[in-house]
């Protein structure tokens, strides 16, 4: 018997309709992103530690790109106030499904960090798993750090992580690798993510294809095709940018340990991560 599989159209072209709305398509992953990426855990201790040595108890903590509320739920579990940001009302809307027994202490803001405009200043702003990545012009970057910047106290900090494709194994756009089979709880069937990462030729991007499959034994009863798109920003860019916004304290980091970052070596990095400070003036 044939293999069944109701798709979604996936169109191959350049440039992608992600960078017309870079987030537009976790409007699409929101039903599943739970199933892949809820349990990731290796950067939860690193913001932990991050938000207690920065803020009192009871402390508010700005966080961009909160999605269904992954790292949030650590945080309002350590006593921590979480005003979380997404582009994404989908992923937003699980996010307060899941956190509203915290009460007032969790708020959700559905906004573009580009044109971020809060009523309040934070002591500690953080950008987890990538974030940063989707931002895909040095005029959305640096748009997106003067949003960071304004809405910091004096010595506040912006603390975010990615994995550049300098970092990254190569991408090989020949190679599509299974990441994950997981139950899902609503139909019973399995589900499998199938992922692809792409270079784009004479660009800093890397574009990623998921195929995400629903399984009866061996048939493919249901398919979503997801793409998103990450630039692959040079440090001194990124540094050059992050003080054009203000920050006149930077300190980069090789990984979720605490280890500097090797400059000479970068290789040596298991992730980027910078930790900035807004100045006391």
């Amino acid at each position: 018997m044939g293999t069944h599989v109701h798709s979604q159209p996936m169109d191959l072209d350049w440039p992608p309709r992600a960078l017309l709305s870079p987030l537009g398509e976790y409007e699409r992953w929101a039903p599943v992103y739970d199933l892949f990426y809820y349990d990731v855990g290796d950067d939860v201790a690193f913001y932990l530690d991050r938000a207690a040595a920065a803020l009192p108890a009871g402390g508010a903590v700005l966080e961009l790109g909160s999605g269904t509320g992954r790292l949030a739920e650590h945080l309002l579990r350590a006593g921590h106030t979480v005003v979380g940001c997404d582009a994404s009302a989908s992923m937003l809307a699980r996010a307060d499904s899941r956190l509203a027994r915290f009460g007032d202490r969790w708020q959700a803001a559905h906004v573009d960090v580009r044109e971020l405009r809060l009523p309040q200043r934070f002591e500690l702003a953080v950008a987890p798993y990538g974030m940063v990545a989707h931002l895909l012009t040095d005029a959305d970057r640096l748009a997106a750090f003067r949003a960071v910047h304004d809405h910091l106290a004096p010595g506040g900090q912006f603390v975010f992580d990615d994995r550049p494709a300098w970092l990254a194994d190569p991408a090989d756009s020949g190679v599509w690798q299974v990441v994950k089979t997981v139950t899902d709880p609503d139909t019973g069937l399995l589900v499998r993510q199938t992922t692809n990462f792409m270079g784009v030729a004479d660009g800093p991007y890397t574009v990623k294809y998921d195929a995400v499959d629903w399984l009866d034994g061996d048939r493919v009863t249901r398919r979503e095709m997801m793409r998103v798109v990450f630039r692959d920003i040079a440090l001194a860019d990124e540094l050059a940018l992050l003080r054009a916004a203000g920050f006149d304290q930077i300190e980069a980091l090789g990984g979720f340990d605490g280890r500097p970052f090797d400059f000479d070596d970068p290789s040596r990095a298991a992730r980027l991560i910078l930790c900035c400070r807004r100045g006391h003036g």
